[in-house]
């Protein structure tokens, strides 16, 4: 009866990690696994490294009313008790020498026919099954039994994201992070992308592993937008997810974009004699995209990074690279007043490809404008025009500032 029951726990644990899902966070992830309650008591044994990122607050049963949890850790037993009357080996002035454990609470040893309280040189044990490492126990009592879920954050598991943009092709990468030490199967992953909010701290146990350096590994599964929820943006994984301990790169985003090359300049009126532009890149968004970082290459040629916010399907997208050598516009001011000016200001592309163009220009207020072709704004104005290789465009106006 005992080995049956035995054989039903072990299927029905390995059961419930196959089961598990997760929420992917930035920093942390949400588990859910299922479990098959007793009644009044359970017992669930987390591992230390997964205890010691469990975020305080968030580990409860789902549906069931808890009465208490209690954290328990016992002590490893003494190694030395495995081997209470028999022989160890201990390297000592150049031979292998044996001593018979007679107490391993003291501890006391017989060599040759005397008692130590300690051996010499190295010691060799036989039989490693001795060494167990300290158990951690969190004791639920509850009212109920039967199926329910085991929900908890933790910041073992975590996700980020960076895009890829090659002419018009979009690629977004999920670099899912598993510093847990073991491997992790889920039968769902959903990756959450926004801002959330978590407080530091955590749970303290008695001491913290050291985790060795990432591998990266690369899984080949495109996400599924799954929707928006309190403000961020949800993708789900396609299939069963398995995590080994380490770094795991997916691609979760692949769209196709019409990134026009762009020249920006956004600043106060001045009389200097040219304006220069930012220059970078704008399009579309076909897709819900998450904030991340985005390495952009035109033509086969890496041209820079650019930050990217959370933006919404159809809302355009701009990606700012910097100073262009060759954007600059060139002013002429003319002084019609004390506080009136003429400003004519010739933009001319000198590339081989298209262009886009856009100015915004602010005054102090109150302020008079005039001129043909702007966009006026509460603060100045905004133009945004194409030029094709070679063309240029002159704009003209006359704006009276205050006194």
């Amino acid at each position: 009866m005992n080995k049956a029951l035995l054989t039903l726990g072990i299927a029905t644990l390995i059961g419930a990690v196959q089961a598990q899902e997760a929420a992917f966070y930035r920093g942390f992830a949400e588990v859910k696994t299922p479990v098959t309650l007793p009644a009044g008591e359970w017992r669930w044994q987390p591992g230390e490294s997964l205890f010691e990122t469990l975020v305080p607050g968030t580990l409860k049963l789902l549906g069931l009313s808890e009465q208490s949890r209690q954290v328990i850790l016992q002590d490893a037993p003494n190694p030395l008790a495995a081997y209470k009357g028999k022989a160890i080996s201990f390297y000592w002035e150049g031979k292998w020498r044996e001593a018979v454990v007679v107490d391993p609470d003291r501890p006391l040893f017989q060599f040759e026919g005397h008692y130590l309280t300690s051996l010499p040189g190295l010691v060799a044990y036989p039989d490693p099954s001795g060494f167990q490492n300290p158990r951690l126990e969190v004791v639920f009592r509850y009212q109920g039994q039967g199926p329910t879920t085991l929900s908890y954050l933790t910041r073992g598991l975590s996700w980020s994201l960076r895009y890829t943009l090659e002419g018009g092709d979009l690629t977004g990468w999920a670099s899912l992070h598993n510093s847990l030490g073991t491997p992790q199967r889920f039968r769902q992953v959903e990756l959450v992308a926004g801002t959330v909010p978590l407080l530091e701290g955590g749970i303290p146990v008695p001491k913290a592993a050291t985790a060795p350096a990432p591998e990266v590994r690369s899984m080949a599964a495109d996400a599924e937008f799954s929707g928006e929820s309190g403000g961020t943006f949800r993708y789900r994984l396609p299939g069963e997810v398995n995590l080994e301990p380490g770094l795991t790169e997916l691609p979760f985003i692949r769209a196709r974009v019409q990134p026009t090359y762009t020249w920006s300049y956004a600043g106060g009126f001045t009389t200097a004699s040219e304006i220069r532009f930012q220059r970078g890149y704008r399009f579309a968004a076909t897709e819900n995209l998450a904030a991340g970082i985005v390495s952009i290459r035109d033509q086969g040629v890496f041209v820079g990074q650019a930050a990217l916010p959370d933006t919404a399907k159809g809302n355009p997208v701009r990606l700012s690279l910097g100073p262009d050598p060759d954007g600059q516009a060139e002013r002429k001011i003319e002084q019609l007043a004390q506080n009136s000016f003429r400003v004519t200001t010739t933009v001319k592309n000198p590339k081989a490809y298209p262009l886009e163009v856009e100015i915004s220009e602010f005054f102090p207020r109150p302020f008079t404008l005039e001129g043909q072709g702007l966009e006026k704004t509460p603060e100045g104005y905004r133009v945004r025009f194409n030029l094709n290789p070679g063309q240029a465009r002159v704009l003209v106006y006359t704006v009276t500032l205050p006194r």
